[in-house]
């Protein structure tokens, strides 16, 4: 984990609520069910990074922003799925947390997880770790800088970078 212990997953509060404070903290549970979000094929976009070589990748959006948003709004949730590639099977997600100041500096508004599913058959995850990028030792989808922020800020689109995810487009 980065960035301190995980919250609780003290589930007495709904994401909406949550929302309404003007921090969404996420927690495990507001992953579950991501397969039957909306999805986008990135793969095009993945092979132009560099990462996730050889794999099919999806993102899963849980809500569109409202039309001619300029930001995601807090509590947005995106989860990229790369699987077939170097790496058999690779799920992160970005979570817009926002926060006053936001959190996260590089990518304001947003954390950054690695994510596992959980064999439940409910379509549930754990985190495996949390915040402004992979602990030391880890890597993001096979980029030895290790970073999420590099190349997330670099394509604007507050810092989502999938094409099919531009703001523009909702």
């Amino acid at each position: 984990m980065t960035c301190g212990s995980p919250p609780n997953e003290d589930e007495s509060s709904s994401p909406d609520e949550r929302i309404a404070t003007g921090v969404f903290v996420a927690v495990a549970s507001d992953f579950r069910g991501f397969h039957s979000w909306k999805s986008y094929d990135v793969t095009d976009d993945a092979a132009l990074a560099g990462i996730h070589d050889g794999s099919t990748v999806t993102e899963y959006l849980n809500k569109k922003p409202p039309h001619g948003s300029k930001q995601f709004p807090i509590g947005t949730i995106v989860v990229k799925e790369a699987t077939g590639g170097t790496i058999p099977h690779e799920l992160f997600a970005m979570v817009k947390r926002g926060g006053n100041p936001p959190f996260n500096d590089g990518a304001p508004g947003w954390e950054w997880f690695d994510l596992t599913i959980v064999n439940d058959g409910k379509d549930s995850v754990s985190i495996t770790w949390r915040g402004f990028g992979p602990p030391a030792g880890d890597t993001y989808g096979g980029d030895a800088k290790a970073g999420c922020n590099t190349c997330h800020t670099a394509c604007g689109n507050d810092a989502v970078c999938a094409k099919p995810l531009a703001l523009s487009k909702f």
